[in-house]
C-alpha cells in the first residue's frame, strides 16, 4: 500500500485517482471521515475498469480522527485486513497533521511506502524511522483550497445522496434516543450498514428512516447532526 499524507487541499484524493487510474485493478483505502466518500466512516473500495466498488465500510462517527484516534486506528486497520496480500492498494487520508497520530497509523496499516504532499515537518516526524520508506512530495498545482461553506455543502450532498433509497426499518436500539443525531447501523461483524434517522423508539428497538440493508445488529449514536434539509421522516 501507498499512504498518502498532508494537509488538506494538497492533492491527495487526486494523485490517488490517478495512480489507482495507472494501476488499472487496485484497491482504495478512504480514510477522509470529513471530506471522503461518506461522511464520518472509513471507506474500502476495489477500483476496477474505471469503477470504484465498495467493499466495506467501518464507521468512526465523526468527522475527524482527532479526539478519536484509538477507535479511527482500528477501523482504518479492519479494513486493510481485507486486502489481499500483495495487491496494489493506495491509502488517501484526511488533513490531521498530528504526528504521534500519523505514526501510529503508519504502524497499524504498515504501508509499503509513505508519500507526504505538502508538509514538510510530518515528513520529518516520520523519516528519522530508516524501517520507513517516506518520500515528500510537492502539492499537486491544481489542488484548489475549498472553503468551509463548500466543505459542509460537500458533506451535505453525500450525506443527503446516501439516504436516497432510505425507508423504515427497526433495529435493536440501547440507552436513551438522541433525535437530532445520525445513528450508524452496524451488521453482526461490525461493518457499518449505513446511517439511520431515529423516528421512534421503544421496548429497546428504534424504528429508523435508513438505506441500511442487510442484519442490523447494533445502532450507535454518532457526532453527526442531521443534514439539511432536513431527512424525511
Amino acid at each position: 500500500m501507498l499512504l498518502l499524507l498532508g494537509p488538506t487541499d494538497a492533492g491527495k484524493t487526486t494523485l490517488a485517482r490517478r495512480l489507482l487510474q495507472k494501476a488499472g485493478e487496485a484497491f482504495l483505502l478512504d480514510l477522509d471521515p470529513g471530506q471522503g466518500a461518506l461522511p464520518g466512516t472509513f471507506s474500502l473500495f476495489l477500483h476496477r475498469e474505471g469503477r470504484l466498488l465498495l467493499v466495506r465500510r467501518t464507521l468512526l462517527g465523526t468527522l475527524s480522527p482527532a479526539g478519536a484516534e484509538a477507535r479511527a486506528l482500528v477501523a482504518a486497520l479492519r479494513l486493510a485486513r481485507l486486502i489481499p496480500p500483495g495487491s496494489p492498494a493506495v491509502g488517501d487520508t484526511d488533513g490531521l497533521l498530528d504526528p504521534e497520530y500519523r505514526l501510529l497509523q503508519v504502524e497499524a496499516l504498515s504501508p509499503a511506502e509513505v508519500a507526504v504532499l505538502g508538509a514538510e515537518g510530518l515528513y520529518k516526524a516520520l523519516a528519522w524511522r530508516k524501517d520507513l520508506r517516506v518520500r515528500l512530495l510537492p502539492p499537486l498545482p491544481e489542488a484548489r483550497r475549498k472553503t468551509p461553506a463548500e466543505r459542509r455543502k460537500n458533506r451535505q450532498e453525500r450525506l443527503l445522496a446516501h439516504f436516497q433509497e432510505a425507508g423504515p426499518r427497526l433495529a435493536p436500539l440501547e440507552g436513551p434516543p438522541l433525535w437530532n443525531r445520525l445513528y450508524g447501523l452496524l451488521d453482526p461483524e461490525g461493518f457499518f450498514l449505513g446511517y439511520g434517522r431515529l423516528l421512534a423508539f421503544g421496548g429497546g428497538e428504534g424504528l429508523f428512516l435508513t438505506p441500511a440493508k442487510g442484519e442490523v445488529a447494533k445502532a450507535l449514536p454518532t457526532r453527526l447532526a442531521l443534514p439539511t434539509p432536513a431527512l424525511p421522516g
